[in-house]
């Protein structure tokens, strides 16, 4: 507000300058005018009264009534050679002085107007810089920065409002996401006691006699007690990601071993389906990142892959280096995503057609989760023979 009254001042001043200007210019030329023309008048007096003396006060007399003298006046000096053209009574330099005068006063309106605008214009790449100084120090999470210029337009007001409104809402979205997080992470330890002591439980019951029925049912309350300790675990892992707690390794590591400790898991299953499994091109490759999560992230990936693989399909993994990013791709033989799966399938909780029964929809949103944690980005996307295909890339800059 106070450099708008200033810049309001200034341009006050220079308007009051250049009629100031103005003024005494035409004041100036109307003195010059009227000195000149009196001193021409004197002369012819003088003239007059020196030829004629006995006649000048007739001659004054008949000059002061002015009736009819003009036509006259014009007339005789044009016998004697003053046309309207020719003063000799008027000095030379007077007409270029009033011309000079004229012009200063027009260079010195421009040089006024060009000045002010000059500063205007400092004045808003100042403004500019500050405004983008506040921007930076807002994106940088200086929330409680104040603007220091005001154009009076009442756009830093609405920029101010508009990241207050914006640090209030990114504010209540962190609690509401730390407490979502506070909330899973307590469900999920409340919840590993009691299932631990069922898992407990069936193990000591799996050592007493049963006949085959009870003995079947007993394995399949130890499978879904297994599936119960891996949904457990992978809420408590999303949980501690969403909280940022969750810290993750930087060390260097071999890909190809990284890449046949999360198949381990599965070899089993995929000899059972006889399903086809091979990498390539990951031999030598070096990455920085947690080997543990990554094996976990890839192990969701591959298991999601063999389990929409049919009996003796293949899964393959081809990765390529350069020097900006390190790509694995995944690739199965199964019938692949439905197009309305294809945005929803990194999700939490999404179960997408040809789920299994048994799917709670979080590995794959984990996966990304702890991907994205390592640098990295991953899509999934439908091959053009028909089966799925997962592209993870591993930017080499952190």
């Amino acid at each position: 507000m106070k450099d708008k009254k200033q810049r309001g001042r200034a341009f006050v001043c220079g308007i009051a300058l250049s009629f100031g200007l103005c003024i005494l210019a035409g004041g100036a030329v109307l003195y010059l005018s009227e000195t000149f023309i009196r001193s021409g008048i004197a002369d012819m007096a003088g003239a007059v009264g020196s030829a004629a003396p006995g006649q000048l006060g007739d001659i004054m007399h008949l000059y002061k009534s002015g009736d009819g003298l003009k036509s006259a006046g014009e007339e005789i000096l044009g016998q004697y050679g003053y046309g309207r053209e020719v003063y000799s009574f008027v000095p030379a330099w007077f007409g270029a002085a009033a011309y000079a005068v004229f012009f200063c006063v027009i260079l010195v309106m421009l040089l006024s107007f060009w000045l002010y605008r000059r500063h205007m214009e400092r004045e808003t790449e100042k403004r500019t810089e500050a405004l983008a100084g506040y921007l930076d120090r807002i994106m940088e999470g200086q929330y409680d920065t104040l603007i220091q210029y005001d154009t009076g337009l009442g756009l830093e007001d609405s920029i101010y409002k508009a990241v207050v409104l914006l640090r209030e809402e990114r504010e209540q979205a962190q609690r509401a996401k730390k407490n979502l997080a506070d909330n899973l992470a307590d469900l999920s330890h409340q919840l590993k006691t009691p299932v631990a002591s069922i898992g407990l439980t069936l193990s000591l019951l799996k050592k007493k006699t049963w006949n085959e029925q009870d003995m079947y049912d007993i394995r399949q309350m130890e499978v879904q007690v297994e599936h119960l300790q891996q949904l457990v675990g992978s809420m408590l892992t999303l949980s501690k990601l969403d909280a940022g707690v969750l810290v993750l390794e930087e060390k260097g590591f071999d890909l190809e071993e990284m890449l046949v400790d999360a198949v381990q898991p599965f070899v089993r299953q995929m000899e059972e389906k006889e399903i086809c499994f091979g990498i390539q091109g990951a031999d030598g490759t070096q990455l920085v990142g947690d080997f543990g999560w990554c094996s976990e992230a890839f192990g969701n990936i591959i298991k999601n892959c063999m389990e929409h693989t049919p009996r003796h399909g293949k899964i393959s993994i081809i990765c390529q280096d350069n020097p900006i990013y390190t790509e694995i791709v995944i690739q199965d033989s199964g019938r692949g995503f439905d197009e309305t799966d294809l945005p929803h399938l990194f999700e939490r909780f999404y179960r997408g057609a040809g789920s299994s029964k048994d799917s709670a929809g979080i590995g794959l949103a984990l996966s990304k989760s702890i991907i994205e944690k390592e640098n990295g980005t991953v899509k999934a996307e439908n091959t053009e023979t028909g089966g799925a295909s997962f592209c993870i890339k591993f930017y080499h800059c952190h």
